[in-house]
């Protein structure tokens, strides 16, 4: 949930960019095609695990190998907007022409190629796979696949993800956690949208099901009483096929439902908006009536307790907010946002 320092940072030294943005995004090979006249700049925020980067860079070529994925620690979805230049995706056999106002996702789980032959300016956003609703092999129907202007959620997209990219300061204050979940959500419906379009009748047929079982679970998360019987009822299927389709995700219903409240719990508790409200009603205004064993359940799925987490987290977005309005954004250093 903490906010980290912006990265800032431009360089003419390809080993040096290269450097740079494996440890912004996941860790990548970076070969120049500008003839030793290479240039790139980065400018990024991240904010409840997501990152948000806007990337200048002269024509360029981008690998994740496989060996470097067996190497990484976490994976994630990586979506690109290009707002100039030209450019192609590789991923899965399949190759996507990228140009201006299309969008386009990749999977660091598997290897993939990106070739710019063109200077570009380019907005990418990389999240946790777990935060969009398609199933990494619902999404996998869409990869290396360009989304755009034609796709009526592309033109929602666009616009949204440029503003933000500007200067960054939509990410901060106490709406920035609103500003992103806003994002990621329609991301998560531009990928549905596509996944449906381009998947065949079954699959078609499984991904709509899945993502009326889980808008279902959201839209009634506060609900203390909800329960795999009452799920499978409201989607009219049987409870053993409603378990079953968790499994196939690699997951249960039970803990998913978890894992949904306990992420809005952590919003909230992290949320300065929120900072008024008491832990146990905010605990039970997402399904969690029962304080002893909220703070039970939370402890053993953060390491530590409510009131902790809570303190951490409101002092961590004051601190952003004194150093923001000192105005010191770093800029120039090879700075560490994350690594893969």
């Amino acid at each position: 949930m903490a906010m980290l320092p912006p990265v800032a940072f431009a360089t003419e030294s390809v080993l040096a960019w290269q450097r740079v943005i494996s440890s912004s995004f996941v860790p990548l090979v970076v070969d120049d095609l500008s003839d030793g006249r290479f240039a790139g700049t980065i400018r990024g925020r991240v904010l409840d695990d997501v990152f948000f980067a806007r990337l200048r860079v002269t024509p360029h070529e981008v690998h994740r190998t496989r060996a470097l994925i067996d190497a990484s620690q976490r994976l994630f979805y990586k979506v690109t907007l290009l707002l100039e230049g030209t450019g192609e995706l590789v991923q899965d056999t399949r190759r996507a022409l990228m140009l201006p106002g299309s969008v386009s996702v990749y999977d660091t789980a598997r290897p993939y190629d990106l070739r710019f032959p063109d200077p570009i300016d380019a907005v990418v956003v990389m999240f946790p796979r777990d935060l969009v609703d398609p199933s990494p092999d619902h999404v996998r129907a869409i990869t290396a696949t360009s989304l755009g202007p034609e796709e009526a959620l592309t033109r929602l997209v666009a616009p949204l993800l440029t503003e933000i990219s500007r200067d960054f300061t939509a990410l901060e204050g106490p709406a920035s956690t609103r500003v992103v979940r806003t994002a990621v959500e329609l991301i998560s419906a531009l990928l549905s949208t596509a996944a449906l379009a381009r998947t065949d009748d079954h699959d078609r047929e499984h991904l709509s099901l899945m993502l009326r079982i889980r808008e279902y679970i959201l839209d009634n998360l506060g609900d203390s009483e909800l329960n795999p019987e009452g799920i499978a009822r409201a989607v009219f299927i049987s409870t053993r096929h409603l378990h079953a389709l968790f499994h196939q995700q690699g997951t249960t219903v039970s803990a998913w439902i978890r894992e949904q409240r306990l992420e809005a719990i952590r919003r909230d508790l992290a949320d300065p908006l929120h900072a008024h409200r008491p832990i146990s009603e905010i605990a039970t205004s997402w399904g969690y009536p029962d304080a002893s064993h909220f703070s039970r359940t939370f402890r053993q799925q953060t390491g530590v307790a409510p009131s902790a987490f809570r303190r951490a987290a409101l002092e961590e977005a004051r601190r952003g907010g004194d150093e923001r309005s000192g105005g010191d954004e770093r800029s120039g250093g090879d700075q560490r946002v994350r690594t893969g």
